[in-house]
């Protein structure tokens, strides 16, 4: 029993072939505060988009992690249940955990250690790791990815950032090109 479990982590026994390459996205992003609501101050990580942060007609949100800046020019990662008062049903759960190793050194998402729907405040140049688990996988496997903020642009409230997301369910690694896990 446990060498099944132990596959289910390591190689993709268990996983549908990987359709999607990961691709290092880069995204322009202004605070949710401060701002004209006509600019986006959301990323849904899943569907590759920015976005302002809506409940949409059918209850769902179009979004999984909005931005904010801090006073002292931090960001604040704000999964979308953290953000939305009494989030609808159609919310996504997002895990995220802070990372020490350089954005291009994270090759491979841990597959614990992150904290569901909880506010992260990262500063420039730090990298967060992301757990997507209402991806929309036949059988709940989560999308895993990485994040950089590159810069913060006070005068405009703007936020530069990077991500690559595995969009193919359960597969962690986080490098560029058809993932093999």
């Amino acid at each position: 029993m446990a060498g099944a479990l132990a596959a289910c982590g390591d190689n993709n026994n268990f996983l549908s072939p990987a359709t999607s390459e990961n691709a290092i996205r880069s995204y322009s992003i202004w605070a949710i505060t401060g701002t004209s609501a006509a600019l986006p101050a959301a990323v849904q990580f899943s569907a590759q988009t920015t976005e302002r942060p809506q409940i949409l007609a059918n209850g769902s949100v179009n979004f999984e992690v909005a931005f904010d800046i801090t006073s002292d020019g931090k960001v604040r990662f704000m999964p979308a249940r953290s953000f939305v008062p009494q989030p609808p049903a159609g919310a996504p759960t997002v895990g995220l955990t802070k990372s020490t190793s350089a954005f291009s050194a994270v090759s491979r998402a841990p597959d614990r250690g992150y904290t569901d729907d909880s506010t992260l405040v990262v500063s420039t140049n730090e990298v967060v790791l992301v757990r997507l688990s209402s991806s929309g996988c036949i059988y709940g496997e989560p999308y895993y990815g990485k994040a950089i903020v590159d810069s913060v642009i006070a005068a405009e409230r703007r936020i530069v950032l990077r991500a690559l997301i595995n969009r193919n369910c359960g597969y962690r690694a986080l490098s560029e090109g058809l993932p093999s896990n």
